[in-house]
């Protein structure tokens, strides 16, 4: 019996969940037509190279967020229209919907456009629809121009030196905001990395996707990659953020279950040496805010309290908003002017903040039904790789897909601690996800096909 043989009933009981999560339509039976008919038909598809290159432009900006401190590097209105074109080009513009996360995640958008007129303030929010149709867009390119498992990898390899350059710049040129000694990056506070929160996510979701990356080099590549993660790691410490450690513990968990015994080993040891580096290396207050969950005991432990006691404050006035708003919400992104305006009408200060909550940033927003057509795609953004990490008869493909569901798990961490639920980095790694698991249900197609040719030329023989 061949690997895959001995691969194929173990998978077939996943099954039930792995079209579920994909829910790959099969390609229909090619009709009868002439031979010119036919070749302009495929034209289109094996057109998509070159768009699936400038995708990856797109990808290493739109991750990096270096058009934040750039003003006049407008990559994204250069390169959107083209890859729209590219998209129609290659007969590709339906790709999204052969997809239970692609059709759920456009259902999402469109609800969020229905929410817009019941609003506290529809401009505001329709400022937010434009954020959301954005980022549904870039689910479209990445279903559209990453259809194969090496186009998979290039984006893991493009994400991850995003990552790295987030990482180099954050410790080469970034700062805190006046009066706090996290590090942030971005010279203006509108600026998303300037958050220590936000720049720890991104350092954090980092680190397995450079892991991985290095994991397909050699040599001198090999060594780049995997000393890529001393700045991410360097960034990811100095940001203080209590949030990222959070998620970076619990990746690491995820990490440590699944991994091989050598895998284990390098884990135990690289951390054990972090951790002593880190506590001799950080500064006193960035050290005390990392050790600050109960009784604070210092300046800084003071600010790390209050910021816990205010994030307590934001996720209870959110369930509330929510529970006086279930099936519209007060309106997409309009949490904070919604809630000062009850603040004011009772005759209390406005907190004017976030929810520092995804989640209940949707539900108070977008009502029930928003928060529960964004949840069900995230959660089969990471359990629909599950089959694929435990059975794909290949281990680059096993281990692509662990580590991408281990981004997807620290993303959802970092969802619930911070207001990133209409647009940003989730949204690459949820076009990451859905890419991997069709594609590899394209290969695990095509391995049967393979499989079942060679079984009947076996019997003719």
């Amino acid at each position: 019996m061949s690997t895959y043989q001995a691969m194929t009933p173990a998978v077939t009981d996943d099954l039930a969940i792995y079209p579920s999560a994909v829910a790959v339509e099969p390609p229909a039976p090619p009709k009868a037509e002439s031979r010119f008919r036919s070749v302009r038909r495929q034209k289109g598809p094996q057109f998509y190279k070159p768009f699936h290159y400038l995708l990856l432009v797109y990808l290493f900006f739109y991750c990096s967020r270096i058009p934040e401190m750039v003003p006049w590097l407008h990559i994204g209105l250069v390169l959107q229209p083209i890859l729209l074109v590219g998209m129609f080009m290659t007969g590709m513009e339906k790709a999204l919907f052969r997809t239970d996360i692609g059709r759920l995640m456009t259902a999402f958008t469109v609800w969020v456009a229905i929410c817009v007129p019941f609003s506290v303030w529809k401009g505001g929010s329709f400022q937010t629809l434009q954020l959301a149709v954005q980022a549904l867009a870039l689910l479209f390119f990445m279903a559209a121009f990453v259809r194969t498992l090496d186009d998979c990898y290039r984006v893991i390899v493009v994400a991850a030196l995003a990552m790295a350059a987030v990482g180099i710049l954050s410790v080469t040129m970034g700062g805190g905001r006046m009066g706090d000694p996290r590090l942030g990056l971005g010279a203006n506070k509108v600026d998303t990395l300037s958050d220590a929160n936000f720049l720890a996510l991104y350092l954090v979701l980092g680190l397995p996707l450079l892991w991985f990356a290095s994991s397909m080099k050699s040599g001198i590549m090999k060594f780049g990659l995997l000393f890529l993660m001393i700045p991410v790691l360097v960034g990811a410490s100095r940001t203080g953020s209590r949030m990222g450690l959070l998620a970076m513990a619990i990746g690491v968990l995820f990490f440590f279950i699944h991994a091989t015994s050598s895998q284990r080993a390098t884990l135990v040891m690289g951390g054990t040496l972090f951790l002593i580096l880190a506590a001799f290396l950080l500064p006193q207050r960035i050290t005390e805010r990392f050790t600050t969950f109960f009784e604070p005991q210092s300046a800084a432990s003071v600010e790390a309290a209050q910021s816990a006691e205010a994030r307590k404050f934001m996720l209870i006035r959110s369930l509330e908003l929510t529970a006086e708003h279930p099936l519209f919400g007060v309106g997409p992104g309009e949490f904070m002017d919604a809630e000062a305006g009850e603040a004011l009408a009772a005759g209390k200060r406005p907190s004017w903040h976030y929810t520092h909550n995804s989640f209940t940033e949707l539900s108070s927003e977008t009502g029930l039904l928003g928060l529960a057509l964004f949840l069900i795609p995230f959660y089969r953004c990471f359990r629909g790789l599950t089959p694929v990490r435990d059975r794909f008869p290949s281990l680059r493909v096993r281990r692509a897909a662990m580590f991408v569901q281990m981004t997807v798990l620290i993303a959802g961490v970092g969802a619930f601690f911070l207001s990133i639920a209409y647009s940003g980095i989730l949204y690459v790694i949820m076009g990451l996800s859905c890419a991997l698991q069709l594609a590899a249900m394209q290969e695990y197609r095509r391995l049967e096909a393979a499989e079942a040719a060679l079984q009947g030329q076996e019997a003719l023989a």
